[in-house]
This record gives C-alpha cells, sequence and structure tokens, in this order.
C-alpha cells in the first residue's frame, strides 16, 4: 500500500508565509512602543541618560486610594549617568502621575 501525499498549493503557502511575517513584524513593532513608552515614563522619573530598556510585562492596574486606572510596566535599563543596572516596576495613571519601584545596582 502505497499513501498519497498531496503538495499544498503555492497560493496557501504564500498566504501562510505572509502572515508569519507580518506577525513578527508586528511583535517587533509593539516591543518597540512598549520600550519607547518606558523610556519617556523614565525621562519623567528623571532618568535622562538611559540605555538597553527592556520592558517585560506590561499590566493595566487600579489604584484604589484615587479610583483611577493606569499602566504597570516591569523593566530593566542601564543608566549610563551613575553605571547602574535597574530592575523593577514603572507605574504611571491615566492622570499623568508616576510612580517608581526599583532597585539599581552598580555594574562591576
Amino acid at each position: 500500500m502505497e499513501t498519497e501525499i498531496r503538495k499544498l498549493p503555492k497560493k496557501t503557502i504564500v498566504i501562510i508565509v505572509s502572515l508569519v511575517v507580518l506577525g513578527i513584524i508586528s511583535f517587533f513593532l509593539a516591543s518597540a512602543g512598549k520600550a519607547t513608552k518606558a523610556q519617556k515614563i523614565l525621562t519623567e522619573l528623571g532618568f535622562e541618560d538611559v540605555s538597553h530598556v527592556t520592558v517585560y510585562a506590561t499590566q493595566e492596574f487600579l489604584r484604589e486610594d484615587i479610583n483611577i486606572k493606569g499602566m504597570k510596566y516591569t523593566v530593566s535599563f542601564t543608566n549610563n549617568k551613575t553605571k547602574e543596572e535597574c530592575k523593577g516596576f514603572i507605574l504611571k495613571d491615566y492622570k499623568g502621575n508616576v510612580e517608581k519601584d526599583l532597585l539599581c545596582k552598580k555594574d562591576q
């Protein structure tokens, strides 16, 4: 008994490849957008000269004391001014208030 193997049509292969490429492009654009937003928040917090900003997660939160929603970013970055590697949380609510919970260690 022989098993018949059908080849996929070229049109289907082109559609699948184009969807994969679009998915990869959208992932990198979303990552770059998150890093840019986090860098703007860090600038508001007084970290002027930062590099290697990496956003690991974003999460919407509710500040119950003033009942305002906002975004919480889990980040790591390098502060070039003080030569420190920092990681932690930065928070920005929709009224523009920013807070930080960062742990910074000197680079060796």
